[in-house]
């Protein structure tokens, strides 16, 4: 029999509030003895979720030092709506008279500046691993017209201490969005990035002159990967303004003997990438370059994707899909590692999405019934309606099922849904929570549908054990 249609439209951002009350009523910390950093605007530290006991970092932002609101804002919000397995998550922030909190996933490796530093210079295999990842992450950053502005090695969070776990871009705090806007007067304008930032070592020529693009970000990782190589920057001096005529006259070399056992594959592309913008690679060409698309021995094969969990996650009831996609947001990077990667090897051309082209590649055996059933499925995974599947709802719909009905886990997710703590969930709630967007406003009849698809004793509410049961269900 075919499932009625239970598509659902889910954001991950919705998930991502403001928090009222006090922070240290939901995480346990010490300020003084839990540092993992320090920045310009404040510290970083070590904290665990009460409920959930899930390692967090938090970054406590004095507000006296937060002279731009509004700048301030736009980095919340560039943040809220970044969704890539390179990216670091925000969870959520909070609020207090002298503070703004901001709830990120926590990395334990250091800086790569640190494991640069440590290590000297990378071999080829190792500096592409790493460069991979932080071109895809800006592809992504750019296919969704964000500017990073800020790139550099110190900006690059490695998730543990291993060889070979994932870098997370990070700091958003110069970050521009660009391309047409929609003013609020409902005007459309092109936004022109004109404000000098950046980092000496890093920045790019036209930015120096103030008037420039996207592009600038990829002057920047070009000079990432030459460091990468060699260990030391292409253009340097003795202090900033030196360091800033070399970037202008923009005359790098090889010379170095560390340059001696690097190939001119290598060097090609990073020709491609510290040069004028009119002839500098957009971060989508430089995933094609050859010398990118070189395979490194030992190059681990992931498994296919299960055809398999996708038909469930289709089947399940609306109010399931968003309970998975809400947990899915909730993952730690370790818990998920497997599908990360299994992500990644599916995002062909890497701009941090999966068409039905790709995912369609990742299924083996796919006989003439089943591909017929691909484009459905995707459709109901596809929760915020954008044409293709993110890195959320990749998780949300393929994640295992031990994973998922861990006690804390559910218990975290029902008390989001349970606005008011009464252990039931209403139409209201469930409007309250996932009715935010007037792009997706429904009457009380459709969050009725909602709860009444797992409320078993007709109530007209879902109280945790009807929860409990409709996240054990597997159709």
């Amino acid at each position: 029999m075919e499932p009625t249609n239970n598509n659902v439209t889910v954001k991950k951002t919705w998930f991502i509030k403001s928090k009222e009350g006090k922070i240290e009523d939901y995480y346990s910390f010490r300020p003084e003895k839990d540092l993992l950093g320090q920045g310009t605007y404040g510290n970083v530290i070590k904290a665990t979720t009460k409920d959930t006991t899930q390692p967090r970092a938090i970054k406590i932002i004095p507000k006296i030092k937060v002279r731009n609101q509004d700048r301030f804002k736009t980095e919340i919000e560039i943040m809220r709506n970044l969704d890539h397995p390179h990216i670091i998550k925000l969870f959520e922030t909070f609020e207090d008279a002298r503070n703004v909190y901001l709830v990120m996933e926590i990395c334990t490796g250091g800086e790569l500046f640190d494991r640069i530093i440590k290590k000297g210079h990378f071999t080829e295999a190792e500096a592409r691993k790493l460069f991979s990842q932080i071109v895809k992450a800006i592809y992504y950053c750019h296919e969704n017209k964000i500017c990073h502005r800020d790139l550099k090695p110190e900006n690059f969070l490695l998730l543990d201490e291993t060889d070979d776990c994932p870098l997370k871009v990070i700091d958003f705090g110069l970050s521009q969005v660009f391309g047409e806007v929609t003013a609020k007067d409902g005007q459309k304008q092109q936004v022109q990035m004109t404000t000098r930032a950046g980092t000496p070592y890093y920045i790019s020529p036209e930015v120096l002159t103030g008037k420039y693009d996207e592009s600038c970000d990829v002057w920047s990782v070009g000079v990432i990967l030459y460091i990468l190589l060699c260990g030391y920057p292409p253009f340097y001096g003795n202090n900033d303004p030196q360091i800033l005529e070399a970037v202008k006259k923009g005359v790098y070399d090889f010379n170095g003997p560390e340059w001696k056992n690097v190939s001119e594959n290598a060097k090609d592309l990073i020709r491609h990438l510290l040069v004028k913008p009119e002839k500098r690679y957009k971060a989508g060409e430089i995933l094609q370059h050859p010398w990118m698309l070189e395979k490194d021995e030992g190059a681990s094969k992931p498994l296919p994707l299960n055809f398999g969990s996708l038909k469930s996650f289709r089947n399940s009831e609306k109010l399931k899909k968003a309970a998975l996609t809400y947990i899915a947001s909730q993952m730690s990077e370790i818990e998920i590692s497997g599908l990360s990667k299994l992500f990644e090897a599916l995002d062909k051309n890497g701009d941090g999405v999966l068409t039905f082209e790709e995912i369609k590649g990742g299924l083996s055996g796919l006989n003439e019934k089943t591909a017929k059933e691909v484009q459905t499925v995707l459709d109901s995974i596809d929760t915020d309606q954008s044409g293709s599947i993110n890195y959320t709802e990749f998780i949300a719909a393929t994640m295992e099922r031990s994973v998922y009905l861990k006690e804390e886990k559910l218990w975290a997710c029902f008390k989001m849904f349970d606005k008011d703590g009464n252990g039931k969930i209403s139409a209201d709630e469930l409007r309250e929570v996932l009715g935010t967007d007037e792009a997706f406003m429904h009457d009380i009849s459709y969050w009725e549908q909602m709860v009444k698809e797992a409320d078993l004793n007709g109530d007209g509410e879902i109280d945790y054990n009807e929860f409990i049961k409709m996240m054990s269900s597997s159709k």
